[in-house]
C-alpha cells in the first residue's frame, strides 16, 4: 500500500507541475454511446504501459485490473491506477450538456461519451 501512496504523490506532483488543462471549446457536445446491460463506463489502468483506457466493463473486472496493477509493484502501473481513479471521480460531474474539449472521452453517467462539434 505504501507504493500506491508514493505513486499517488508522484502523480499529483506531476499534475501540479504540468501544463494547464485544455479549455472547453465553444459549440461542443457529448456524443453518448450506452454500455451493454450489466456494464458501465469505467476508467481502467493499462496493463503494459502508463495510462488509462475508458471501457464498458463491470466493477469486478475493474477491481481485478486494479489489484493486478497493485500486485505488480510497478510504480508506473500504480500511477495508472491513481490516474484512473482521478478520471473516474472527475467524470462524475459530466452531463450530456457539459462543455468539453474536442476529442475528449469521458464516463457520462454509465455511458461512454466523446466530445464532438455541435
Amino acid at each position: 500500500m505504501g507504493r500506491f501512496f508514493v505513486a499517488l504523490a508522484l502523480m499529483l506532483g506531476f499534475a501540479v507541475l504540468s501544463a494547464p488543462l485544455a479549455h472547453a471549446a465553444p459549440d461542443t457536445r457529448w456524443e453518448i454511446v450506452p454500455c451493454a446491460p450489466g456494464t458501465k463506463a469505467l476508467w481502467l489502468p493499462r496493463a503494459d504501459e502508463f495510462g488509462t483506457d475508458l471501457s464498458c466493463t463491470t466493477e469486478e473486472a475493474r477491481s481485478a485490473a486494479v489489484q493486478a496493477a497493485r500486485d505488480s509493484g510497478s510504480p508506473t502501473r500504480l500511477m495508472s491506477v491513481a490516474v484512473a481513479f482521478s478520471q473516474q471521480l472527475a467524470d462524475k460531474s459530466i452531463t450530456p450538456t457539459s462543455p468539453c474539449v474536442l476529442g475528449a472521452k469521458g464516463a457520462v453517467g454509465e455511458a461512454i461519451g466523446t466530445c464532438v462539434a455541435a
